[in-house]
């Protein structure tokens, strides 16, 4: 049963990243379902996301959707704090990382939740008669 779950989550995952939405931010929860302890979901998703983000990426910049005068900006921090987060991922406990993600998946829910109302509160407005 744990196989099909695999092989369920990295179809879901996998087309979510493919969209380019980040398939390892639903990867790692759904991994939380199966009997994985944290640091093995989360390694899990660190090997997953090279193929994925390969083969996404090979068909977006084929379509022109790579914007290269940006990726340095966005690569090179993000390499070295990549370092930090392992070394940080390394030494917490378990239950410490899944409160880390939960927060920061909430963070960006609640972020997500706030832009979609304020652009639907502005879309009220500018069709509002004056």
């Amino acid at each position: 049963m744990e196989i099909f779950l695999y092989i369920l989550f990295g179809f879901i995952s996998g087309v979510i990243g493919g969209m380019g939405m980040g398939g390892g931010t639903l990867l790692t929860p759904l991994l939380s379902f199966t009997r994985l302890p944290q640091r093995a979901v989360q390694a899990v998703n660190l090997v997953s996301f090279l193929p994925m983000c390969a083969t996404a990426l090979i068909f977006h910049a084929r379509h022109g959707l790579v914007e290269k005068a940006h990726i340095l900006w966005i690569v090179l921090p993000a390499v070295a704090f990549a370092a930090v987060g392992a070394w940080v991922a390394v030494g917490a406990s378990d239950g410490v990382l899944r409160c880390i993600y939960a927060l920061f998946l909430l963070g960006v829910g609640m972020w997500q939740l706030v832009r979609v109302l304020s652009a639907d509160s502005e879309k009220k407005e500018a069709v509002r008669p004056r």
